[in-house]
This record gives structure tokens, sequence and C-alpha cells, in this order.
């Protein structure tokens, strides 16, 4: 018998050739489809709003995060270059860069404000390009909202600057209670100490002495530990500002009393020329404290004989207060750094006084916190002049 098919075999065999052809050209296509969507998905599931252009700078392809990036729907945005929303100073540097990455491989990443609806953004943009197997160039690009990454970034600053200030605060009192504090009680124990010997030798003319400059050294140090704990109240935020009818001179007649023992010892003259509607309603603790440390500020500084001049004013609902001096004076330098506590400036009074720094720093705080400010103009060898200018607050 012959071994050769018949015909029938043969077209038999062609139709199961031609319906396994069939079945694997399926499968083929169902498996191109399958990737086709699995790769649609994770275009359209990623977080950032990609893009692809042309070699015209026109966008073929875009996911759904870039659509919903512009407000846009897809069809408003396929075929489009997109330079029509960039602003017309912009849109030269806009295509030269598409053109860059395009033509020379260049990739280019950029940080820029987007603003769709009156909503201003800030975005991150990554190009990059990419070759087809036909040699056509496109460029991909990746459009990120950083927002809410900058806000962090610049809250951390925030908080890393005031964490630094916290420290300086934090070791400048540690210096100030370690040395200037500590002195003055010395001071007073070892005078004490005299009196004791004194009175027991019934020299009571020299006990007088001690007393008086027991007298002194007390309120001064009085005056640094009041520093000292309004300086911590307002760095922390507990100091509350109570505004309350207050009447100037009076205050002013008090601190001039207070500090009248330490101008009498450098035969320091201190003059006041009230305002004729002295009448206030502001916060009297703050405002004894500024006052305070400017006058206690401008003895220190002043020569022996020397005056100082205290003058206030009430206009505009402003209240104007000047204690000007004609003592040593201070430079440009010295001026720049007067009111920062991190530069430490304490430099010894006429009399070698000595003192913490603290005073002006914590008058300029407390200045700021009535929203007020405070000029400064000094002259080396004539004296200082410091005005400050306070808001009034309205009586209730």
């Amino acid at each position: 018998m012959s071994n050769q098919p018949t015909r029938q075999d043969l077209e038999s065999q062609i139709s199961e050739l031609k319906r396994q052809n069939e079945i694997l050209s399926s499968r083929a296509s169902f498996q191109n489809l399958e990737s086709e969507k699995y790769a649609h998905t994770i275009f359209n599931n990623m977080g950032d709003a990609v893009f692809v252009k042309n070699h015209k700078s026109e966008l073929v392809l875009v996911n759904d995060a870039f659509c919903e990036m512009l407000k846009l729907p897809r069809a408003e945005i396929i075929g489009k270059t997109l330079a029509e929303n960039v602003p017309p100073h912009e849109r030269e540097t806009f295509l030269r860069i598409d053109n860059e990455v395009l033509l020379n491989g260049i990739e280019n990443i950029n940080e820029e404000s987007l603003t769709i609806e009156n909503n201003t953004r800030l975005i991150s943009t990554r190009k990059s390009r990419f070759i087809d197997s036909n040699g056509e160039k496109f460029l991909v690009g990746v459009i990120r909202d950083i927002s809410e990454r900058k806000k962090a970034e610049k809250a951390l600053k925030e908080s890393e600057t005031q964490l630094r200030e916290l420290n300086t605060t934090k070791d400048k009192m540690f210096s100030i209670i370690a040395h200037d504090l500590r002195s003055p009680f010395s001071n007073i124990t070892g005078l004490s100490e005299l009196i004791i010997d004194n009175l027991n030798n019934n020299e009571n003319a020299v006990s007088k002495d001690y007393i008086e400059l027991i007298n002194s050294i007390s309120k001064n140090a009085l005056a640094l530990l009041d520093n000292l704990l309004n300086w911590a109240r307002s760095q922390t935020g507990e100091l509350n500002i109570i505004p309350e009818k207050v009447s100037l001179s009076k205050v002013i007649y008090e601190i001039i009393e207070l500090e009248n023992s330490f101008a009498k010892a450098k035969t320091i003259t201190i003059s006041y020329s009230p305002a004729n509607d002295d009448e206030l309603f502001i916060d009297k603790n703050v405002l004894r404290i500024i006052i305070r440390n400017l006058i206690s500020n401008a003895i220190k500084f002043t020569n022996t004989e020397g005056e100082i001049t205290v003058l206030t004013s009430v206009k505009n609902h402003q209240l104007e207060i000047s204690v000007s001096d004609n003592g040593v004076g201070l430079n440009e330098e010295t001026i720049n750094k007067l009111f920062d506590i991190s530069t430490n400036i304490t430099s010894l009074g006429t009399a070698n006084e000595k003192g913490s720094g603290l005073g002006l720093v914590l008058c300029n705080e407390f200045v700021k916190k009535l929203n007020g400010h405070i000029v400064v103009d000094s002259e080396v060898g004539k004296g200082s002049n410091f005005n400050v200018t306070l808001p009034l607050s309205d009586s209730k």
C-alpha cells in the first residue's frame, strides 16, 4: 500500500493548520491587548502627571493625573504644545527647553509655579528624550506637585531658626545667672559682713555708707532678676499685654526715683519734661520695663557730672519717649548689634559698671510687643538718643 497522503488527508491537515493559526493569532492579540491594558493602567495609576511630546513639541500621550492637574479633558490636550498656557514672556524659554531635550537629549529638571483657576502650586518638571525603533524622537516629561514639600521645608527651616534662637536664649540666660547675677549677691554678702564688724566697733558713719551700697546693689540685682524673668516670659509666650489707664508722668517719676541712687553716685542729673496729656491707656508693666532700661542704660554710659534728658509727647494716638545723654556714644557697628542677643555686647560702664547686655534687648522686644519701634541716634564721644514710639490702645 502507498503511504502517500490522500487529497482528503491534505485538506484535513490544511484545515487543522488554519485552525491552529487562528488560535495562535487570537491568543497573541489577546496577549497584546492585555499588555496594552496593563501598561495603560500603570500609566494612569502613577501619582505624578506624565506626558509625551513628539518632535513638534505636541502632546501625543498624557495620563489621567496630567489631565487632572490642568483641569482639562484629554481631547483638549492631545495635539497641543501647551505653549499657549505659558505666560508670553516665558513662552520662548518654554519651547527652547523642549527643543534642547528633543534635539540634543539634554535632560531638564526645573522648579516653577503653575497657576490654574487662581490656584498657584509649586511644581517640579523633569524632561527626558526617548527614541523609538523607527528613530523618531519623543520628549517624556514627569510633573510633580511639590507645594506641600516646600511648605514642609519652610516650616522645618523656621523651626530650625527658632531652635537656634532658643538655644541662644538658654545659653545667654545661663551665662547671666552664672556670672552677672552671682556677682551682686557676693558683694551684698561681703558688705553685710563689713557692717557687722563696723557695728561691733560703733563706726556708724561707715556703716551708713555700706548700707547705701547694699541698697544700690540690691536694687541693681533685683532689676536684673526682673529683666531675666520678663525676658523668659516673653520667650515662652507667657507675657500678656493688658492695657490700663496710666499716668505717664507718675510712672516716669517713680522710675527716676528708683534709678536716682545710681545717678547720684556719678553726680549725673536726670531731667524730665512731662507731656501735656499724660493719661494713657497702655500696659503699665511693659511701659515701666522699657523706660527703666533706657534710663538705666543712659546712667551706665554717661560720665561723671553728665546729663540725661527724658522727653515725652502724645499726638496722633501715639506715645513718643526720648531718653538722651551726653555720654560716651556708640559707633554704627555697635548700634547694628545693640538689640541682638547673640552678639553678647556687655561693655563696661563709665564707672566700670558691669551689665548683662540684656536690658536693651529686652527693651526692644517689649517695644515690638506693643507694636512700636525704637530708633537710636548716637555719635562716639557726644552721647546717644533712644527714641521709642508706641501706639496707644483705645480706652474701654
